[in-house]
């Protein structure tokens, strides 16, 4: 099933078009609202973009790999009432591994069925600045771990994609 986010036919939406398609994460798990336009990233891909070992289990991405999300479950015991300060924990990591960028505070976004604490970073990638999001969840008390990377200029459309993400994480059967 598709869903449009933003309709440029619609009066007033200055927004190009977004198509979501619900995909199943997790092992099997969740499911959520994704854009339609990011799919699976070709191995030629993921080796440019994360060429290393401990890369995240599913990656997607645009054609053009400027916009990608990525989905983990890590073997570590976590409860919904913790994840802001797993969250703080990833932020506190990825801090010392990246002494330079900026990071965000960590948010918690309690509105959707799983509570995510989530931060954002700025990463610049071939002279482009981009933003960085991690968000840090609970799924049937194991910590789920989602990114988004995408262009510094789509960051407001992409607080809302990440909103909708939250907003429509369900359990599978």
């Amino acid at each position: 099933m598709m869903n449009i986010l933003y309709d440029p036919d619609a009066e007033g939406c200055l927004q190009e078009r977004v198509v979501l398609e619900r995909i199943v994460l997790a092992d099997g798990r969740l499911s959520a609202e994704i854009p339609a336009e990011l799919k699976q990233m070709p191995e030629s891909m993921k080796e440019m973009f994360y060429p290393y070992e401990e890369r995240p289990e599913m990656i997607l991405a645009d054609a053009d790999g400027k916009n990608q999300m990525t989905f983990q479950l890590i073997d570590k015991k976590l409860g919904p009432e913790e994840t802001r300060k797993a969250a703080e924990a990833v932020r506190e990591y990825i801090n010392s591994r990246h002494p330079r960028s900026e990071l965000s505070p960590v948010h918690l976004y309690a509105a959707g069925k799983y509570p995510a604490g989530w931060f954002t970073m700025e990463l610049e990638e071939a002279g482009e600045k981009q933003h960085h999001a991690k968000a840090v969840l609970s799924v049937r008390n194991q910590m789920f771990l989602a990114t988004a990377t995408y262009p510094e200029q789509d960051r407001m459309k992409w607080a809302v994609l990440l909103k909708q993400f939250f907003n429509t994480l369900r359990e599978t059967a």
